[in-house]
C-alpha cells in the first residue's frame, strides 16, 4: 500500500534518479522504481481482505497535502545509504499507517505478571519519504560531493491510497489492484 504523487513529481523524481545515475551509476531497480511513499506491506490470500482494511482506514482520513522538503540521507550501518526526499509533516501518513496496522489494545490483567510476560506491541511508526535511490554502497555514496541538486521541493494533494500486489515470495514487479479515496 502506498501514496502516489502526481505525474509532475514522478517525472521530477525520475530526473533526480537519472542525475544521480550520471554521477555514481545506479542499479536498474533504482532507476525503474516509480516515486511513491510506502505505507504498509501485508500478506493476504485475497484482494478482498486488503481492500476491506484499506477502505476502513481511508474512510477515517481526510485528504491532506504532502510537502517534499529537500533531500535526506538514511544510513544503513556502514554498508549502504538511501537518498530520499523528506516529508515536511509525516503525521497524517503515520496516522494512516496506524489505521492500517492498529496496535492491539492491552487487556486488563487480574493475575500476577512477571518480566517474562510479553509487553503490548508499540505503535508502528514509519519514516515516510520518497526514495530517489536505495541501497547505495557507502563507497559510491561518499563520491558525491554536493547533494544540493537533490533539494527538490514540491507538494501534492494526497486523496487516495494505492493498493499493489505481487506473488508471495517473488521479487517481481508489483501490479495495481485498486485506488481507494480518502474521506
Amino acid at each position: 500500500m502506498l501514496l502516489s504523487p502526481d505525474e509532475a513529481i514522478k517525472e521530477a523524481v525520475d530526473g533526480l534518479k537519472e542525475q544521480l545515475h550520471g554521477m555514481i551509476g545506479l542499479e536498474d531497480y533504482n532507476r525503474k522504481s516509480i516515486a511513491h511513499v510506502s505505507l504498509f506491506k501485508t500478506k493476504a490470500t485475497t484482494d478482498t481482505q486488503v481492500l476491506k482494511l484499506v477502505k476502513k482506514a481511508a474512510a477515517a482520513q481526510q485528504p491532506f497535502t504532502i510537502k517534499l522538503d529537500g533531500h535526506e540521507v538514511l544510513k544503513h550501518g556502514g554498508v549502504s545509504r538511501t537518498l530520499c526526499l523528506k516529508i515536511e509533516d509525516p503525521e497524517p501518513i503515520n496516522n494512516i499507517v496506524a489505521l492500517l496496522d492498529p496496535k492491539p489494545e492491552a487487556k486488563r490483567s487480574y493475575r500476577q505478571t512477571s518480566i517474562l510476560d510479553k509487553r503490548p506491541r508499540a505503535k508502528k511508526v514509519i519514516h515516510p519519504h520518497v526514495t530517489i535511490a536505495r541501497n547505495i554502497a557507502t563507497a559510491d555514496f561518499d563520491r558525491l560531493e554536493d547533494l544540493t541538486p537533490f533539494d527538490y521541493q514540491a507538494e501534492w494533494l494526497c486523496d487516495r491510497i494505492t493498493i499493489l500486489r505481487r506473488l508471495d515470495g517473488s521479487t517481481g514487479i508489483f501490479s495495481p489492484v485498486k485506488e481507494v479515496k480518502l474521506g
